[in-house]
């Protein structure tokens, strides 16, 4: 199984016509290139706020490389 296949989104879209993204099953900073497209495509982002993945590593199972903010 790949990164790729364990990448999901949890998409709210309030009655106000306000939608939240919550990205889910990434680890690292790469989250926000998962929302990107779809961020762009709402229009301008109002606030985001990183959840406790953001900030675990991710070892890259093809180079075994780690990658995150090393800082919590």
């Amino acid at each position: 199984m790949t990164v790729a296949d364990k990448q999901k989104m949890e998409i709210t879209i309030l009655p106000n016509g306000e939608v939240s993204i919550k990205v889910l099953c990434v680890a690292g900073p790469s989250c926000e290139s998962v929302s990107a497209a779809l961020e762009a495509s709402l229009g301008k982002v109002k606030a985001r706020e990183k959840t406790t993945e953001y900030y675990e590593e991710h070892i890259d199972q093809t180079t075994g490389i780690t990658a995150g903010t090393g800082t919590k």
